[in-house]
């Protein structure tokens, strides 16, 4: 993309939330990701981010601090999803974690966001918004990105003194409480976020290359940035307070509504009708729901729900942009002698996680122990190979950190740690015969593994 076609497009794109006029199409994708609900209210709003796992991370690997444009970072440093990227619109937040604790973190924003963010709803850290350049034109023309244009002073256009609410006047304060830090486009304004927190000249992992990118563009080259995604991901797999009050929020949540979606089916229920009544009972508890697999991971094999056959069901839903995952197996009708001999494989699974598991444990020591647990167990005359896969949960449905020094993802075989929370995935299909599954949202404490919701059971009998 041309640097003209690059800094028009978010320009254009900031303006047209403040003056109500169309923004044309802009090809930088920065990352983003679909998202959730709206945060709802009520939520204990302190900041998420595990501060000292943050800080060791960042001492570990030699950082002076850590830049987020991916909009789960960014919420994870910043507690906040910016308006327009919920609309999944191409207008970027950056956050800014510097490791010195003296330091503030900053939260760069368009100039829209700051009606909600004086609500005072939650915690969040320093704000610097942005609008665009008053002359755009004479600016890009000019082609000398190194020299900051002058921003405009957006604010939400003609105002009524007389006619004020008392919350639109606390949005003219906070607006004007932050004018002197206001930023013409998004990149310098995180530019202005690198110098207050003292990052000018710092190392910073970055979760997107192309920061790297824009800040050469516009002069600043004593910023050394070195990829940063599983640098942000090694710091969230360990959850903060406020980040497990959260998960056990979604993992009660999650269950709940998947086991009112399958108290509804009926024979000859659909896939879709599955997805329907699951979108329902999540919504129903202030959550959205991102899928639900019901049948086997490709779906019903015959297209509605049958009597006998063993359908598994792995559900997950969202809240406050942390996700839920809870697995049962499902069947219509009395469970055949083969399914209960897989279902008694399933409770031994189950019960040696929670026995055996420790801090300290690697993840292919777990899944040894649990697949040869459940294989040992199995008395039943199918070919059905048992297997187990432990995976991180958080804001992300896979929440951890990958193999360092390879080019590409590769899983690494991760230790549990206490604050991890997870689940041990135990799904098992044959083609023929059909699916079972077991999974539970857990955390790792400082014994064990404690299950966030109710650890039932595998097998739902409807």
């Amino acid at each position: 993309m041309e640097r003209r076609d690059f800094f028009s497009a978010m320009a254009a794109g900031a303006g047209a939330g403040l003056l109500g006029t169309a923004a044309p199409q802009a090809r930088a994708n920065w990352g983003m990701v679909a998202p959730g609900p709206v945060p709802p209210s009520g939520y204990d709003g302190r900041l998420l981010v595990n501060k000292a796992r943050a800080y060791e991370v960042m001492e570990r690997e030699g950082l002076d601090g850590i830049v987020a444009l991916n909009p789960v970072n960014v919420f994870y440093l910043g507690n906040y999803l910016g308006y327009e990227l919920q609309k999944l619109r191409a207008i970027p937040s950056f956050a800014v974690m510097p490791r010195d604790p003296k330091q503030p973190s900053f939260l760069v924003v368009a100039g829209t966001d700051l009606l909600f963010l004086a609500n005072g709803d939650r915690e969040y850290p320093e704000i610097i918004p942005y609008t665009f350049p008053v002359e755009i034109e004479k600016y890009l023309e000019r082609g000398d990105w190194s020299v900051e244009p002058q921003a405009s002073p957006g604010g939400a256009g003609a105002v009524l003194e007389s006619g004020l609410q008392p919350k639109e006047r606390k949005w003219q304060a906070f607006g004007q409480r932050l004018a002197s830090r206001r930023a013409a486009t998004p990149e310098w304004g995180l530019v202005r976020a690198l110098e207050l927190a003292g990052l000018a000249r710092g190392k910073v992992a970055v979760d997107d290359m192309r920061i790297a990118d824009v800040l050469r563009s516009l002069g600043r080259t004593s910023v050394t940035c070195v990829p940063g995604d599983n640098t942000f991901r090694k710091i969230r797999l360990i959850k903060s307070e406020v980040e497990l009050k959260h998960m056990r929020s979604i993992a009660r949540i999650n269950q709940d509504a998947c086991m009112a979606m399958l108290r509804q089916v009926r024979r000859g229920t659909t896939k879709d009708q599955i997805d329907e009544l699951f979108m329902v009972e999540a919504a129903k508890r202030g959550a959205k729901a991102m899928w639900i697999a019901s049948g086997t991971i490709g779906g019903l094999t015959q297209g509605k729900v049958v009597e006998g056959e063993p359908m598994m069901v792995d559900a997950v839903s969202q809240r406050n942009f942390y996700h839920g995952d809870f697995g049962r197996t499902v069947v219509l009708g009395e469970p055949s002698k083969e399914l209960q001999a897989c279902m008694t494989s399933l409770r031994v699974g189950s019960a040696t996680v929670l026995e055996k598991a420790r801090p300290g444990m690697k993840y292919s020591q777990l899944r040894q122990l649990v697949g040869d647990a459940m294989t040992k167990a199995y008395t039943g005359g199918i070919p059905i190979r048992f297997g187990a896969g432990p995976h991180s949960v958080g804001l992300q449905h896979t929440d951890q950190p990958y193999r360092d020094g390879v080019p590409f993802v590769v899983g690494d075989d991760l230790t549990l740690e206490e604050n991890m929370t997870l689940t041990v995935d135990l799904p098992t299909s044959l083609l023929g015969w059909g699916a079972i599954h077991c999974e539970d949202l857990l955390v790792v404490t400082k014994t064990g593994l404690e299950p966030l919701a109710t650890a039932d059971g595998p097998l739902v009998v409807i």
